[in-house]
């Protein structure tokens, strides 16, 4: 989605920030947002990426991206409880940022 809505917008956005702490996404707010996914799918999630969220971007947007992870956690969970697969063609067509972000394998996944 960010990829498709930077395209749509005509702004550079740099993926790799989501896994590289010393990237700057290159967008306002970038590394709040990418503060907030962490917390989102951490055990141990801090608030603190709301404060940095609110100051940058706003409340209602601070209250946007937590809608929006929460709507990335339930749709990851009901793939995970489904055994939904990944389609060869959709692993194809996004080979550019499973590579960008290191994703062909998963260090916890067994071999």
């Amino acid at each position: 989605m960010l990829s498709w809505s930077a395209t749509e917008t005509n702004q550079h956005v740099d993926v790799t920030a989501i896994v590289d702490d010393s990237t700057d996404p290159g967008l306002t707010g970038g590394r709040e947002l990418i503060a907030l996914g962490r917390a989102a799918t951490s055990a141990q999630p801090s608030r603190r990426w709301l404060d940095g969220v609110t100051e940058v971007l706003g409340l209602p947007a601070a209250i946007d991206a937590a809608a929006v992870a929460a709507n990335f956690q339930i749709m990851n969970r009901t793939v995970d409880a489904t055994g939904l697969q990944v389609g060869r063609h959709f692993r194809d067509q996004n080979r550019w940022i499973i590579e960008a972000l290191g994703m062909e394998r998963f260090p916890h996944a067994p071999s």
